[in-house]
């Protein structure tokens, strides 16, 4: 199956503006994006804010989950609605059309303390 451009283009947005509303003032966005051996294109995007907590890293897959730090606590604050707790729900089910998945993690240091949050998308690769 050959991935169609727009909803692709749909998930990497939700999961850049994600990471840029939870990364702090001056912190950072990166995005990458490779060709794995088992001929799977891998996209990550990370950012420096708060991470996730270990127990919601599934559930912000689901519908309508809308947790998020209070005022302070790094997230830049958005209009009404703007954070309706549907778009990683619609870019789970969008990768997974594609016969892909995703999923998030935590970036830590040698400690263990956390740096930010990581989302992974793979999704195979055209022939």
């Amino acid at each position: 199956m050959v991935g169609r451009e727009g909803p692709i283009g749909q998930v990497v947005r939700n999961l850049i503006d994600n990471a840029r509303s939870f990364s702090p003032e001056g912190g950072s966005v990166r995005i990458a994006v490779a060709r794995s051996p088992d001929k799977t294109v891998v996209a990550t995007v990370e950012d420096d804010g708060p991470g996730i907590p270990v127990e919601n890293l599934e559930s912000i897959f689901e519908r309508f989950y809308t947790e998020r730090p209070r005022a302070g606590g790094g997230a830049k604050r958005s209009a009404f609605g703007g954070h309706s707790g549907l778009g990683l729900s619609i870019a789970r089910q969008i990768v997974e059309i594609h016969g892909g998945r995703i999923h998030a993690e935590n970036r830590t240091d040698a400690a263990g303390h956390v740096l930010g949050a990581r989302f992974v998308m793979a999704l195979p690769a055209a022939a």
